[in-house]
Formats: C-alpha cells, structure tokens, sequence
C-alpha cells in the first residue's frame, strides 16, 4: 500500500489506512489515470508480471463504483510466497 500510494495517478480500491491493515486482504483492486486496465494488465504480463483486469464476477461491484464500463480495474494478488524484491519490481514496472 505504502508503494502504491506514491505512484501518481494510481487509485487503490478498499482500504487503504495503514491502521486498518489488519481488515484487508492482500488483493488489490487499482487504476492508473488515463490508462484502460485491460492495457495495464497487458502491460504488466509482458513483463511477466501475472495480473488480472475487469470485474472477476464482481459486476455489482464496478457498476456502483462506476468502472464498469471503462474496463474494471486490475487485480494483484500477493501471498505468503511473494518476496520484496518481487513486489517491488511490480511497483517499478506499474
């Protein structure tokens, strides 16, 4: 979150309060201005950086959002087996 958080134009859905941490997943759902996601996520699988873009069965969600038609947003999902050094190659490569 601190990462993306300094990445301009970069809009993170969901909670984004460092001390709420602890009520959120590891999935980010996120936007960058005047970039479709689909064309992120494309973007970021050329670099080989595994990412999904659109609604994931979530098409309440992005229409009250507004999204929807727009394309959605991109998810990125860390786990436990993620290391630093590849979340910050994501950041560097978003």
């Amino acid at each position: 979150l601190a990462g993306l958080s300094k990445i301009r134009g970069c809009k993170v859905y969901g909670i984004t309060d460092p001390a709420r941490i602890h009520q959120r997943t590891p999935t980010f759902g996120i936007r960058l201005d005047g970039e479709n996601p689909h064309d992120t996520a494309k973007r970021l699988g050329e670099a080989g950086i595994c990412v999904w873009s659109g609604n994931y069965y979530a098409l309440n969600l992005t229409e009250r959002l507004g999204i929807e038609e727009s394309g959605g947003m991109v998810r990125v999902g860390f786990a436990h087996y993620n290391t630093h050094a590849e979340i910050d190659r994501f950041l560097q490569t978003l």
